[in-house]
């Protein structure tokens, strides 16, 4: 317990600076929605003039500007990228800073397990995950009905925010065993987040051609489409066993490796 309060204190500042920073993204999207709004029918005929492969590459492709729940949908995209990068980040630094900051003596003394010490790492970092996934729900909820005239959008929006989270995990696991497996959390770092950005182009390469859709099964930004939750189409099921799957690969490789590795 001592450990997840010190990991929760440590993290508190940067927890802070992120959860602004999608409060205030997700203000700019919604002043921009009342401007498509203001202009009704007219702006969907502004995106249809651009060219196809940018229409796909940014989601516009079947949505209607004017409408919240299409509209909305367009940030999913986002929403992961941004807190992909936070996941995974975290991974990376979370057990390895101990190194960086010569900190790592003070845990070795104390009457604790390895398993122990990540174990209250990973669940300290959990709880990050989850405050900054609560941090964006209660946003959007609150602009999305704000700008909402048709049916309450809240249950869609939650099951968007779940689906998100499982994605959080994911890269945080990922994150972990890049630290686990490198000797600089620095390296671990630009990894994880170079392996994202490059998942990030895939999911746009797949919308851009209908020969790449078995990409798909490789990219977490195409697991769970927006729209289709947004709808009330549902959740395929197979992406949440593939996304547990991988967490459990990549906290297993953790634990594996942080039990015989020199944190010190």
């Amino acid at each position: 317990m001592n450990i997840v309060l010190r990991e929760m204190r440590a993290n508190r500042k940067a927890l802070i600076i992120w959860s602004l920073s999608i409060i205030a993204f997700v203000a700019m999207g919604m002043v921009k929605f009342s401007s498509f709004s203001a202009m009704g029918e007219e702006a969907n005929e502004v995106i249809e003039v651009l060219p196809e492969f940018m229409q796909k590459a940014f989601g516009f492709a079947t949505i209607s500007l004017t409408n919240i729940r299409g509209y909305f949908s367009i940030f999913n995209m986002y929403f992961i990228l941004l807190l992909g990068i936070h996941a995974s980040m975290l991974g990376a630094t979370i057990i390895a800073k101990e190194a960086r900051d010569k900190t790592a003596d003070f845990l070795m003394v104390k009457p604790i397990t390895r398993q122990q010490m990540v174990t209250g790492k990973v669940i300290a970092a959990f709880i990050n995950l989850v405050l900054l996934n609560v941090v964006l729900t209660v946003t959007s909820i609150g602009f999305v009905a704000a700008n909402n005239d048709g049916e309450s959008a809240t249950g869609a929006i939650i099951a968007m925010m779940g689906t998100l989270l499982i994605l959080q995990c994911l890269f945080f696991s990922l994150g972990l065993a890049l630290s686990a497996l490198t000797k600089s959390s620095k390296k671990a770092s630009s990894t994880a987040t170079g392996i994202l950005l490059a998942m990030y182009i895939l999911s746009i390469a797949k919308d851009l051609s209908d020969n790449l859709d078995f990409i798909k099964y490789i990219t977490p930004f195409a697991y769970f489409n927006a729209r289709d939750i947004l709808f009330n189409r549902g959740i395929e099921g197979v992406y949440v066993v593939i996304s547990l799957v991988v967490i459990i690969i990549g906290l297993g490789i953790s634990y594996n490796q942080y039990q015989r590795k020199d944190i010190l």
